[in-house]
Parts: structure tokens; sequence; C-alpha cells
């Protein structure tokens, strides 16, 4: 991986024992790289465990008593499938008409 555009120079302190391992695992010449690339994952990685933190909760069975049991979430995802399957099978442009 290439680093592009502008970049910063940043000092970090790592435990020994893992600066050895990167040594030698990562090229010689691709440290910043690897380390653009693991900060990258991480983040993104941050960022959805944050999210689902934050909606944990969000679905109340009480508001959706009609999937109550892992039957009834296989009739739905079912019913849905079966809707799209109807509409792809009609000529483009019919829209159901």
């Amino acid at each position: 991986m290439t680093i592009r555009g502008k970049s910063e120079k940043v000092s970090v302190t790592l435990p020994r024992e893992l600066v050895g391992e990167i040594r030698a695992t990562v090229p010689h010449g691709e440290v910043s790289s690897f380390f653009t690339e693991a900060v990258r994952q991480y983040l993104a990685f941050h960022r959805q465990r944050t999210a689902l933190k934050q909606g944990f909760g969000a679905w109340k069975s009480s508001d959706h008593p009609d999937l109550a049991t892992p039957g009834d979430s296989t009739a739905y995802v079912r019913s849905i499938r079966e809707t799209d399957r109807e509409r792809l099978a009609q000529p483009a442009g019919n829209n159901g008409k």
C-alpha cells in the first residue's frame, strides 16, 4: 500500500516484543504503510462497535410481536423475497400494472 497525499509523522511508543514482531513480519520500507492500513482497519472496527453499542436496545420485542420466534422471522424474510421475485419477474416498466 502506498501512502498518497499529505502525511504527518507521529511518534508512538510500543512494547519491545511488539516492535520485534512487526520488524520480523513487515518488509523493510513498508512499516508506515503497515501502520496506516492497521489503523484504518481498527478505526473502521471502532466506528462499527460504537454504532452497535448506540443502537443496542433499539429493537423492542413488544413492538414486533409478529417476529417473536425464529419461524416468524424466517416467514417474514421469505415473504420479502417472494415479493422481490414477483417484482423481478415482471417485464421492465410494467410496475405491477
